[in-house]
């Protein structure tokens, strides 16, 4: 695989960003100020060390400009929020997109080219936290160049990584690779039926010195992110990874069902053995006074049709989702996590969101053997 550093692609993107005015010299940039902000509590029992979980987060709170500096070249940068005094960089890239053609360039920070249900903005998820087979294996934003194409039902990204803008520094960051392509066979105004697949390659750390620190582990909270710890936990072993996965999801009127499954194949660190993990979901749900939209591969923004204001209720929504992950290899590796979510939510306006999910889950030879409760959160956006 090609090896990009984080300080060429800090370079490529300041020289991107000091030919901008030329190339936009006959149009004016536009720039769009938004955000978001999530506020979690979570009661619940684990049958464990941790007892009782009963607390609150707030788990985003973001804020980012966008828009366009001419007809090809546009922009995205956004902050989030992570701790009392902490803030972290998340999208940050320039997007080129020639005319006449189908393809589009995007150089900067942004997701590797995975998963449905990680690609889907957490605004319009189906549950409050993501699969937990996308936080296991270590789904996220990476700084590198993604090409995307697509014509009228199917899109094909492929994009090469360094480290996470917040991750290690220039000289020892790891490395990663990742392709996805999507097929809607139909898309109509009553039914979408989506279809996809990816891959991605990650290389570790280089760091001789300290190389134990830079290896992968997977691991997962109790579906909860106030959890404190992770219920299920390998611990660092492996320098190489490679994940493959498949995704499929049907959308007509009012209902929605979705699924995936990947598996990582974890080459261990000189003695420490190989393994081979899984994950995935299945999930259906219905919407009452409104739906759910597709667009650009993964769920978009809801649809209300009578918003709180404006004489109406707003809408409703239920869902009930079957999650699992597999950390069981030889005898060395001996662990799994299976969780039924079921949730409910209200949507005031399009722009707003109350959820409520209940887990249940339970562990295999983890820190806990179950752990049950509920999970709230508020929303907006703007």
């Amino acid at each position: 695989m090609t090896k990009i550093s984080q300080g060429a692609l800090a370079s490529s993107l300041l020289a991107l960003a000091l030919a901008v005015p030329s190339l936009a010299a006959a149009q004016s940039p536009t720039v769009e100020i938004g955000g978001r902000l999530m506020l979690d509590y979570t009661i619940a029992d684990l049958d464990g060390p941790d007892g009782t979980i009963d607390g609150s987060e707030v788990r985003r709170a973001r804020i980012h400009a966008k828009g366009k500096f001419s007809d090809t070249i546009s922009y995205k940068f956004e902050l989030n929020k992570t701790g009392a005094d902490a803030f972290n960089m998340e999208d940050a890239y320039l997007e080129f997109a020639p005319k006449s053609t189908p393809i589009k360039i995007r150089v900067g920070q942004d997701n590797t080219t995975n998963s449905f249900d990680e690609l889907t903005s957490s605004r319009f998820t189906s549950t409050i936290e993501r699969a937990a087979f996308t936080d296991a294996f270590q789904f996220g934003r990476r700084l590198g160049i993604t090409v995307l194409t697509k014509g009228d039902n199917y899109t094909f990204d492929a994009g090469i990584y360094a480290d996470n803008l917040e991750g290690s520094d220039f000289d020892t960051e790891g490395r990663a690779a990742s392709a996805r392509a999507t097929f809607t066979p139909v898309k109509s105004d009553d039914m979408i039926i989506h279809l996809g697949a990816s891959a991605r390659y990650r290389k570790s750390a280089e760091n001789d010195d300290n190389a134990a620190a830079d290896l992968f582990r997977y691991r997962q909270r109790p579906f909860s992110h106030v959890a404190p710890n992770r219920i299920v936990n390998t611990g660092r072993f492996a320098e190489t990874d490679t994940f493959v996965g498949a995704e499929a999801m049907v959308l007509r009127d009012a209902f929605w069902a979705a699924g995936e499954y990947g598996l990582t194949s974890a080459k261990g660190f000189e003695a420490q053995p190989d393994a081979n993990f899984g994950g995935g979901y299945i999930e259906a749900g219905y919407f009452f006074g409104g739906r759910r939209t597709y667009g650009s591969t993964v769920f978009k923004r809801y649809e209300v049709d009578a918003p709180v204001g404006k004489g109406g209720m707003g809408a409703f929504s239920v869902v009930a989702r079957y999650d699992t992950l597999d950390l069981e290899d030889g005898d060395t590796f001996d662990q799994a996590l299976d969780t039924v979510i079921l949730g409910a939510d209200w949507y005031p306006t399009t722009h707003t969101r109350l959820g409520v999910n209940y887990f249940n889950a339970d562990a295999k030879n983890g820190s806990a053997e179950s752990a049950e409760g509920v999970v709230a959160r508020l929303y907006f956006d703007f």
